[in-house]
């Protein structure tokens, strides 16, 4: 499952890649894409796309539980 961590980032795969046109983004909370999108991605065994890009879409495919992880380590070096 693709997410992106910006806004530029996704909508310029929405310009440029056919398979996308038509799809629009929706910015999810930190606590509502950690309780609910990884839980879910987590329970159904998928991996979360990051930043996916180029002509193919094609990036990182990372486990729910070190998506959360790394995110919730870089938030803690952040406060």
């Amino acid at each position: 499952m693709p997410f992106w961590s910006t806004l530029n980032r996704v909508e310029k795969i929405i310009e440029t890649v056919p398979a996308y046109n038509g799809f629009y983004p929706v910015e999810l909370e930190w606590q509502v894409f950690k309780d609910r999108w990884l839980v879910g991605l987590e329970k159904d065994g998928l991996l979360v796309g990051i930043n996916w890009s180029g002509s193919n879409v094609t990036g990182y495919d990372i486990k729910p539980s070190d998506v959360r992880e790394n995110i919730e380590c870089q938030l803690t070096k952040n406060t």
